[in-house]
């Protein structure tokens, strides 16, 4: 465990999640001096002195310095970075050979930790294999994507690639359909015929797929905008086009085709 870093992380959700998977690895916690007593509360410090956790109740202000945060939902725990899943794919296990019904999220550029959070909420609900994330061109998994995510960030196999557009590439080869979400595309995501195993691409907050990545997808498709505003709110967009092909999967999977 030597020259893991340290790390914080915050609210409810996200500090029970990493409790029951990495106990061993959370060092000690905080709770806010003004939170109120409540079942949840109760529960929770019992959990923490069961694990024989240290607790330590600070001033909101105090927390929120500690946290970076003013919603910190008055609870947080210092732990040591989780190391890398054993049972986790890794990129060349999951080019190599993809599972037939796999749905796989990249993330080119998802800058915001709010969104990157709630971007990988969504990919555990809808079932993904994994979530790609650049190195270089991706939020810290820090405490706030960790609250953002809801726990989902210790039950999503992450994987960290030093370049998106070559990841797309490997998984081309082993089988996979790449299909990147822009808003100029012809097809809709609706009407975009997915053939699993299936790869979705998202881009940035701000502009959206590079021109190079737009070159390593098979397919692009957009989400139909109905109102006056021209687009969605990446965490919302990439939830939609998830759902869409998760949809997809799960009739495939019952032999009724993707309609």
């Amino acid at each position: 465990m030597a020259g893991r870093r340290i790390e914080t992380t915050h609210g409810y959700h996200a500090v029970w999640h990493l409790l029951s998977r990495r106990p061993q690895d959370v060092l000690e916690a905080y709770i806010a001096l003004n939170k109120r007593p409540g079942a949840r509360l109760e529960a929770l410090r019992q959990a923490l002195q069961a694990a024989s956790i240290p607790v330590h109740d600070i001033a909101p202000a105090k927390l929120a310095r500690l946290t970076g945060v003013k919603n910190h939902q008055g609870v947080a725990v210092r732990s040591r970075a989780g190391g890398a899943d054993p049972e986790a794919p890794t990129l060349a296990e999951l080019s190599a050979s993809p599972p037939a019904r796999a749905l796989i999220l990249a993330l080119d550029g998802a800058l915001d930790p709010h969104n990157l959070g709630a971007c990988i909420r969504s990919a555990n609900a809808a079932g993904v294999e994994a979530v790609l994330l650049p190195r270089n061109r991706s939020a810290p998994v820090n405490g706030t994507v960790r609250k953002a995510a809801s726990g989902a960030v210790e039950t999503t196999p992450l994987i960290a690639v030093p370049n998106i557009s070559r990841a797309l590439t490997q998984l081309r080869q082993g089988g996979c359909q790449v299909i990147g979400a822009a808003g100029d595309a012809d097809e809709t995501i609706y009407e975009l015929d997915a053939v699993f195993p299936v790869v979705l691409v998202m881009g940035s907050e701000a502009s959206g797929l590079r021109r190079n990545t737009r070159q390593h997808c098979d397919k692009l498709a957009r989400i139909p905008m109905a109102g006056a505003v021209e687009s969605l709110n990446l965490s919302v967009a990439t939830g939609v086009c998830l759902y869409e092909l998760a949809r997809r999967r799960e009739l495939a999977e019952r032999g009724k085709g993707a309609t």
